[in-house]
């Protein structure tokens, strides 16, 4: 199923379902995040080339790089479709790209008991919208390539760099 309208990943949006807004997790430290330089190690000093505006293609663009991994993901789209009324479990993210505050992950449902996935996985272009991952569109049969893209949807593929 195609969804095009930018939607709220908070869980809301499935009947009888309710939860807190989906604000990601608290970045970590940055000393978590950057990594060191080695002891002894000296950086060159700035030069014009270093002070400019950041590149689409540089982490600098990226909302945060703690908030594009399947960690960051994971909880999210648990909340969004798991039912354990019915057997479907996400149990774990997969993200294809993720840059200029956009991301195109794929939900990957848990086997059942037999070891056979009894769900598609869920395929989802997301936008960060104030601190949020809200849902461009959503389905198994969505791709960059078709010819007749909402604008949204265009907009998404653009930033994530496939068109």
């Amino acid at each position: 199923m195609l969804t095009a309208a930018a939607t709220s990943l908070a869980g809301c949006d499935q009947p009888g379902r309710s939860g807190p807004t989906m604000t990601p997790p608290a970045a970590a430290p940055a000393s978590e995040v950057a990594t060191p330089s080695p002891a002894g190690t000296t950086r060159p000093s700035a030069t014009p080339r270093d002070t400019a505006q950041p590149s689409k293609r540089s982490p600098a663009a990226s909302p945060d790089r703690t908030s594009c991994t399947p960690d960051a993901f994971l909880p999210l789209m648990k909340r969004k479709f798991d039912d354990p009324a019915t057997g479907l479990i996400i149990a774990r993210v997969d993200v294809k790209r993720c840059r200029n505050n956009y991301a195109h992950v794929f939900a990957i449902t848990a086997p059942d008991p037999s070891g056979r996935s009894e769900y598609e996985n869920e395929q989802l272009f997301l936008r960060r919208v104030n601190g949020r991952w809200v849902s461009v569109a959503e389905g198994t049969g969505i791709s960059c390539e078709d010819p007749d893209l909402r604008p949204e949807m265009l907009s998404a593929c653009r930033a994530l760099g496939y068109r």
